[in-house]
């Protein structure tokens, strides 16, 4: 009678959490952007322009996102972008990969609620 008590104790566990519903992903905090140049030394970042300079174009902080690579199926997961595979038609349901830069630009494929968005960010 023990083991079957045991058997019981590990199985309905298994076969509940198996039945649940798909986890929601924890919401995470966007990194505040240094808004100075030493602000963003101090930081790691790289205090540059992105994308193409124009005259007049602020420069900004390039901080690396310490979630880089994790999986994901919509921004609100990373500090940065979750971004499509390349070969991931938009409209698709995908999953993605957070950004290796809290900013990103350029034409970018993106993962948002679980499918891919194209985007141009300038």
């Amino acid at each position: 009678m023990t083991l079957l008590r045991v058997l019981v104790s590990i199985i309905v566990p298994l076969v509940v959490s198996a039945c649940a519903g798909p986890r929601l992903a924890a919401t995470v905090a966007k990194p505040a952007t240094p808004q100075t140049a030493a602000e963003c030394t101090a930081r790691g970042g790289n205090w540059t322009t992105l994308g193409l300079p124009y005259p007049g174009k602020p420069k900004v902080c390039d901080l690396k996102a310490t979630d880089s690579g994790k999986v994901c199926s919509d921004s609100s997961e990373c500090q940065g972008s979750c971004v499509a595979p390349d070969s991931i038609a938009s409209s698709a349901k995908a999953s993605g990969t957070c950004s290796a830069y809290v900013s990103n630009f350029g034409n970018v494929k993106l993962v948002e609620h679980g499918k891919v968005v194209s985007l141009n960010v300038e």
